[in-house]
């Protein structure tokens, strides 16, 4: 019988971290089980499907578990990984190498709910379901600058500076080109609202 994993639970990411760099290396399901709804939520932004999100989520991982000697136990994990999970979709983006972008008309992957149960059940909240395929709708429009700033701040709540970080650019340029994407995307929502209108 296996010996019983220990509660991980309770700990700070610098503990947890410091318990995988002494051979706990179980302990990083913690950490992964803190970020993946996020990690896979800024993924799938920037991806626009599915299973390149869950290749860049899972590539991120490996870079990250080979990285934690360079992570700075002061600060949180989250952040750190995210812009790890933002330069590996980034490098996919600029590689090309992409599968078909998935129907946003669609609640899911597959027709089902979607990933990690985002989007309302149309029974119970046909305004808010309409609402968030309208934000999907405009979000896709926009162009892949846009689309990975907005991702980098609403999917992953990075800072300025962080941002700068995984976007290798002035923090200065991360804010003008923050300011320019929401602008965008309120006109994309406003253009979508109109076709929707009968």
């Amino acid at each position: 019988m296996a010996p019983e994993r220990p509660d991980r639970t309770t700990l700070s990411d610098a503990e947890i971290v410091r318990h995988i760099r002494m051979g706990e290396t179980d302990s990083f399901g913690e950490l992964v089980r803190r970020t993946q709804r996020q990690g896979y939520r800024l993924a799938r932004r920037i991806m626009r499907n599915h299973e390149d999100a869950d290749d860049v989520l899972q590539d991120a991982y490996v870079k990250a578990f080979g990285a934690l000697d360079r992570f700075r136990p002061e600060l949180p994990f989250g952040p750190w990984f995210y812009t790890i999970v933002a330069r590996t979709a980034l490098s996919r983006l600029r590689a090309g190498r992409l599968r078909k972008t998935e129907s946003l008309d669609d609640a899911g992957a597959e027709g089902g709910a979607s990933p990690h149960g985002q989007t309302p059940d149309p029974q119970e909240d046909r305004e808010a379901l309409d609402l968030r395929l309208d934000v999907e709708r405009a979000y896709a429009r926009l162009s892949e600058e846009h689309r990975v700033i907005l991702a980098l701040r609403a999917e992953a709540d990075l800072s300025y500076q962080a941002m700068a970080e995984a976007l290798e650019i002035p923090t200065g340029t991360v804010m003008s080109r923050l300011a320019r994407a929401r602008e965008a995307l309120l006109g994309m929502m406003s253009d979508v609202e109109k076709a929707r209108r009968p």
